[in-house]
């Protein structure tokens, strides 16, 4: 089974391309987010016949929001035309995965004041994300957690008192697409193919004359 996979949820953007769960081509780069060309380049690199791919794998965040859409987007255009199939997969499961820890918190900067963070078992989600206040962070983690977080150089003054990673890591398409891999093969249904959204959608008024 070949696989392709897209993770844009955090400042740094990755594509993978694997045969069953082993890696074959894995580009990862810096966002530009004045544009997404590193992303196209990076797809035109791994020089992928798009007919040759069995299933499209999409990080569905919670992070960034532009990089999420688009994720989502690409893979919607690439798997369309031949119907095949796409299974979205939180990026924090990438994360908890790479940190190799038997229990995780993966934490991010939800902005306002506020954080994401939600809790895993190796790379199985044992408490769904939550969007909390900063002072609520605390009471949320459990003791023999490892803290992990994309967002560690903004959120470093409030994770000093966690057990955790010193530097920020950041999912990738390659452990992405593996955890797809296994679960699609042991028959688990695709989360919801929908970014994660931490924050409820804001509704502007127009501003209309009358």
């Amino acid at each position: 089974m070949k696989i392709f996979s897209i993770e844009l949820s955090s400042k740094f953007g990755s594509i993978a391309v694997l045969e069953k769960d082993d890696v074959i081509a894995e580009k990862s780069w810096e966002e530009n987010f004045k544009n997404r060309q590193q992303l196209f380049d990076a797809m035109a690199e791994l020089e992928t016949d798009w007919d040759s791919v069995d299933l499209f794998a999409v990080g569905r965040g919670p992070g960034a929001f532009s990089g999420m859409r688009i994720g989502f987007t690409v893979v919607n255009a690439l798997a369309a035309p031949l119907k095949k199939k796409i299974y979205a997969l939180n990026s924090g499961a990438a994360l908890a995965a790479q940190c190799g820890a038997k229990k995780t918190v993966v934490v991010g900067d939800a902005r306002r004041n506020k954080v994401w963070a939600g809790i895993f078992n190796g790379s199985e989600i044992a408490s769904e994300f939550r969007l909390m206040e900063r002072d609520e962070l605390t009471a949320f983690v459990p003791e023999d957690a490892v803290v992990v977080s994309p967002d560690q150089d903004r959120l470093a003054e409030l994770l000093v008192g966690f057990q955790g990673l010193e530097e920020p890591h950041f999912p990738t398409a390659g452990t992405l697409g593996g955890l797809v891999y296994d679960r699609f093969m042991k028959g688990i249904e695709s989360e919801a193919y929908e970014p994660l959204y931490m924050h409820p959608p804001v509704f502007i008024e127009p501003r209309f004359p009358e």
